[in-house]
């Protein structure tokens, strides 16, 4: 419900609200909603674009409720491209029916001007992606500093138990970053009961190709998983016991790049034949050179020479060939279930991103020829819509711009590069609308949120400890729109500074096992159970739309709606509670939820409601009407069964819960706690 600031004109005349909810039951109608100016004096359009040309459809005006008008119409749909997009013309008319003013709306907003094609609504005819996404919540594993199957770890043939936190002091003359621990895929094998037991359907694996640095960044051979973490015997086993737990399992695809010591390469001569040294090597295609005859490397790191997707042979062998390194990992024995793709936006021709959209796209088409309900996400260090905007492509993406940069600079006043953000509310908004801009739903519900990963500092660490911030910010990961991800030891709450447990120290896998750790870290460990038995329970968190409905310095709150489900959600990170009017907030919900229904054989359009102007005043809008119409939406909030859960400073209980509910159905304003997130379910009616 955003609106374009660039019109000199003070007022728009009217209120539009649209939830582009696909994949729902139908999404060939399409339904607006406006308010603020008689029906009588409204003309609505949907503006499509089956193929690319935009086909402007009359909208038909079906009724109206409580001043909230309801136009409908069927959404021209061609064959051509599975991304469809469309936006809406709303003209105001005259007493003799001639136009006035007219506003467009799309995406981004409400605007004087016709949107551009990109940020227009935006959903894909048919859905491609896997149906088993919805509910997946994925645990992120770093497999050398997470756990192994002899119990304790290995450095430098030192042995270290895991029944406490390793101290960092322990390693004074060592970096850990070169130097192997221990942690292999059969100590994962051994920890999925404890993962599957805080609510984890899904592992995500940093690279376990053979490589000589731990983090395994540097492939030496794709056919080869790591000595170091049990070889390809420990991944078939790791694959069989997920399956007996009904996990997924992903797997990092480092596909930009390989290690210098890769035989293709050989910078080490070993073979002889190294594209390195020998102009005339087979593999010589392989990688792209500059005049100097050194490689392109990536991020000009020496270690990491570009792979040049110009080449056949590179393509035959990545992903081509029926024995590609994509294709290999998708059938038994190991059977996974999706790949995240390194450094996504790199992935092309002659050492450059040349091809890149063309190249992914025939990663994903590749892929899918073996196992259609492929996960495929890119991993992009900012914006990757461009990809993610075309057909056929990645499922997702690792949300850094949308997500995880906003919530840290919100929760924790950082960026990801470490700079000073202090980011309000407002800012968040601004920030995660924007990027939702002209992207499908089907994609963003594809999208994996983090608070952490193995290279940021510890999310715990830069909230400074706050113990009621770190549940408040685990509830809001659980309830945004997309996969939730913890990456390993985010469970370990104070442990994490008390010991100073860095993103890729080794872990005290088995006191984790055992919740063993420390008191809050148990309390931890059960937040997330519960937070991920929430998620599931209500459709609207794993299908549904995300819209915001308040934002301020230190606060903001979304709902979730799909079909008839809906989730409220309002977080507050300051220390003392916020009191928030309801004024048109819940509008949304009024519309979306129940309007469709209720609207049949019912016409209030004698009810102009034209009291409400929405006042333009730069990034911060402010709207002038003061709740009209919220008596019909309490009169249906108290139909509802509704449950309410807190995460913080305030936890769930059913005084708290009655006190809420009180306020949310018959007052003016809402009470957010302080240091928590509120999470409002209706639930399933019988």
């Amino acid at each position: 419900m955003r609106q374009n600031t660039s019109s000199p004109r003070t007022n728009l005349p009217f209120q539009c609200f649209h939830t582009c909810t696909a994949p729902g039951d139908n999404h060939k109608f399409t339904v607006l909603f406006v308010r603020g100016a008689s029906p009588k004096r409204l003309s609505a359009k949907l503006v499509a674009f089956p193929q690319n040309e935009p086909v402007r459809v009359d909208m038909l005006y079906t009724g109206s409720k409580a001043g909230i008008h309801r136009f409908v119409a069927q959404i021209p749909l061609d064959e051509g491209a599975n991304l469809q997009r469309y936006s809406f013309k709303i003209a105001l008319l005259n007493d003799k029916q001639e136009t006035i003013d007219v506003v467009w709306y799309s995406s981004l907003g409400m605007s004087r001007e016709p949107p551009l094609l990109q940020h227009c609504f935006a959903f894909e005819l048919n859905d491609v992606h896997p149906s088993w996404v919805k509910d997946l919540i994925l645990y992120q594993i770093f497999p050398d500093r997470f756990a192994s199957s002899k119990g304790y770890f290995t450095i430098d043939a030192t042995h270290y138990a895991a029944d406490t936190p390793i101290h960092n002091d322990s390693f004074e003359y060592k970096d850990l970053d070169e130097v192997h621990c221990g942690g292999d895929l059969d100590g994962i094998s051994n920890m999925l009961p404890y993962i599957r037991g805080m609510g984890f359907d899904g592992i995500y694996l940093t690279p376990i190709f053979k490589a000589t640095s731990p983090n395994k960044y540097d492939v030496e051979d794709y056919d080869v998983i790591d000595s170091h973490f049990g070889g390809n015997g420990a991944l078939k086993r790791l694959r069989m016991n997920s399956f007996s737990y009904e996990m997924r399992l992903i797997l990092n695809a480092p596909f930009n790049h390989t290690g210098d010591n890769h035989p293709w390469f050989d910078r080490q001569e070993r073979t002889g034949k190294g594209a390195r040294h020998h102009k005339d090597s087979p593999y010589r295609d392989f990688y792209s050179f500059k005049g100097n005859d050194d490689a392109y490397y990536y991020r000009n790191i020496p270690t990491n020479p570009k792979l040049n997707y110009g080449s056949k042979a590179v393509r035959h062998s990545m992903y081509k060939g029926h024995n590609s390194v994509i294709k290999k990992y998708l059938r038994v024995p190991y059977g996974i279930d999706g790949w995240c793709i390194d450094a996504a936006s790199q992935v092309g021709d002659e050492g450059t991103s040349l091809n890149n959209v063309r190249r992914l796209k025939q990663m994903c088409e590749q892929a899918r020829s073996v196992r259609e309900d492929t996960l495929l996400i890119g991993d992009f260090p900012s914006d990757g819509r461009y990809a993610l905007n075309t057909d056929n492509n990645l499922d997702g993406a690792i949300n850094y711009t949308g997500f995880l940069s906003p919530i840290r600079a919100f929760f924790g006043g950082v960026n990801l590069t470490g700079d000073p953000t202090p980011y309000t509310g407002e800012d968040l908004r601004r920030t995660c609308e924007n990027y939702s801009v002209g992207m499908a739903q089907q994609v963003k519900i594809c999208l994996i949120n983090q608070l952490d990963n193995h290279d940021l500092p510890r999310f715990y660490s830069i909230i400074g400890g706050e113990k009621s911030l770190y549940l408040a910010a685990l509830a809001t990961l659980y309830t945004w729109r997309g996969i939730p991800c913890i990456y390993q030891g985010d469970e370990l709450g104070d442990a994490i500074n008390q010991y100073e447990i860095q993103p890729r120290s080794p872990l005290p896998f088995e006191a984790m096992r055992d919740h063993h750790v420390s008191p809050y870290s148990a309390k931890i460990q059960n937040a997330l159970h519960e937070l991920a038995a929430i998620r599931r329970s209500n459709e609207a968190l794993t299908y549904g739309s995300q819209v915001f409905i308040t934002s301020g310095g230190a606060h903001f709150g979304f709902i979730r709606l799909y079909n008839n489900r809906f989730s409220l959600v309002l977080v507050n990170v300051a220390r003392q509670a916020i009191n928030i009017d309801q004024g048109s907030m819940l509008l949304p919900l009024l519309a979306a939820l129940y309007l469709p229904t209720d609207l049949e054989g019912q016409d209030d359009s004698e009810d102009t409601g034209e009291s409400l102007l929405i006042p333009l005043s730069g990034r911060n809008v402010r709207r002038t009407d003061h709740g009209e119409g919220l008596e019909a939406l309490y009169e249906l909030l108290a139909r509802e069964d509704l449950k309410v859960y807190s995460f913080g400073l305030t936890m769930s209980s059913d005084e708290f819960q009655e006190k809420f509910i009180k306020e949310l159905t018959q007052g003016k304003t809402l009470t957010i706690p302080a240091r928590s997130t509120v999470i409002v379910n209706n639930q399933a009616k019988a």
